[in-house]
């Protein structure tokens, strides 16, 4: 059996003592080496060294490890040797895959969701007793609580957060009000996997997959390959090290129109990103591909304004509390 540790708390007492024990052989000194180490600690952390990091990220190699039979190590040596390792997985758990769209811990979801069978296609289950299942059946070793909320992420389908949710939510999932933090416990709320997202992911491919295995189990592939670009449907955010990405939502009908097109030999059309459910005006801000996102507001008579539609993620509680109500009162706009 092979058993993953997390930090002191998966050790037992006696293991504990046992590393204690013997501090010498568990325990590595710095030793500063001067404007070398300087500059590696600058390069991984500083803000104004993105590009850098870049580059030091671009040359990562996973066979690349600490010599833990030393006793002294410098800061450069750790930086190229061990934090790189963290900030490629980073990049890797933070940032979605073109392929599917998805991060790390949302196909863990989809792979344990596939893997209880066409029962889940009927059948509700808790989202926090889901998420027990995904942590058992996928190597997931972060909080529960943490995938639970990526769960209710995933079948959120109020605008401005999935243009088609993975996963069904039977019960309050979140709305706009908040940007789904008002979503209610995972304790009382249900989902299942609809039909739609089986045919997006479908079962004819999943023997082409790359399934990784960890901890002595086989696990989610390394990517699926939905029959749609779920990263543009869906849209995509992350902030990673080094990198970070934004890719705003796009209309279902028009990538299949686009697939169609270039199937046939022909160029896709430009498109817009689209937000089901939006009544405001989206435009392009830009050459380089940045959008901005505008409400509706009408006026009704000289002291009256009528809001009917926010720019897209900009949550109606937020909006109340930053402009209208400093407005009323005639304080300062928070935040």
């Amino acid at each position: 059996n092979i058993k993953y540790y997390k930090g002191l708390g998966t050790s037992s007492a006696a293991e504990g003592k046992g590393y204690f024990s013997d501090l010498p052989k568990h325990e590595l000194t710095f030793k500063w080496e001067g404007d070398e180490d300087r500059t590696s600690i600058e390069r991984a952390f500083s803000k104004s060294m993105a590009d850098a990091r870049k580059e030091w990220l671009r040359q990562y190699d996973p066979d690349v490890y600490v010599d833990h039979t030393r006793s002294h190590l410098s800061y450069t040596t750790f930086v190229d040797k061990e934090l790189i390792h963290f900030s490629n997985a980073d990049n890797l758990r933070s940032i979605p895959a073109m392929l599917d769209g998805l991060k790390p811990g949302q196909r863990k979801i989809l792979f344990s969701c596939f893997k209880r069978g066409k029962a889940f296609l009927k059948n509700e289950v808790k989202v926090a007793q889901l998420a027990g299942y995904v942590s058992e059946h996928s190597a997931y070793h972060h909080g529960e609580q943490s995938l639970a909320g990526t769960i209710v992420g995933m079948a959120q389908g109020f605008t401005g957060s999935n243009n088609i949710s993975l996963l069904y939510p039977s019960g309050q999932f979140g709305t706009r009000l908040m940007g789904g933090k008002d979503a209610a416990s995972p304790r009382y709320i249900f989902t299942k996997l609809p039909q739609l997202t089986r045919l997006i992911f479908h079962p004819d491919d999943d023997a082409l997959l790359n399934f990784l295995e960890e901890d002595g189990q086989s696990i989610e592939p390394a990517f699926y390959v939905p029959i749609l670009p779920m990263v543009l449907v869906n849209g995509a955010d992350g902030i990673g090290t080094g990198w970070s990405t934004n890719v705003p939502n796009y209309n279902p009908r028009e990538i299949v129109a686009n697939l169609r097109r270039m199937m046939d030999g022909e160029e896709p059309l430009p498109m817009d990103p689209w937000y089901r459910g939006f009544n405001g005006t989206v435009t392009q801000a830009d050459s380089k591909g940045t959008y901005l996102t505008y409400g509706v507001v009408s006026k009704l008579d000289s002291t009256t304004l009528k809001i009917t539609e926010l720019p897209v993620r900009k949550w109606t509680q937020d909006y109340k509390e930053s402009v209208i109500e400093p407005m009323v009162t005639g304080g300062e706009k928070a935040g």
